[in-house]
């Protein structure tokens, strides 16, 4: 189960620990903007594109982390608001980790 690779990841500290529970990505529309979400040059369109092809979705409390092949957004739950998205050129270590994991077959 994808849970257990990605706590034994963050064990070893290539994950942040306040990654979350991972969960079968439920694409939703983005509602609401905030300024600064989109300054990595990712547009609207790119990431209501990382939430509705997500791979992953990670519940975080009031947010979900969406992970696409892509790129990836950050939207507050309540209001579908992105608060910040990223291309794939700019995935950290933890993101192609988990992609890893999840395109090596992982349940998640």
């Amino acid at each position: 189960m994808i849970n257990d690779q990605i706590k034994a990841f963050i064990d070893q500290g290539k994950i942040n620990p306040n990654i979350g529970i991972a969960k079968e990505p439920i694409p939703v529309e983005i509602t609401a903007i905030n300024r600064h979400a989109l300054k990595h040059g990712v547009t609207l369109e790119d990431a209501q594109s990382y939430v509705n092809n997500a791979v992953v979705m990670f519940d975080q409390g009031n947010r979900s982390l969406y992970i696409s092949l892509d790129g990836n957004a950050v939207l507050l739950d309540s209001e579908k608001r992105l608060i910040s998205a990223y291309k794939k050129e700019d995935f950290d270590l933890g993101t192609l980790t988990i992609l890893e994991v999840i395109t090596n077959g992982d349940k998640i």
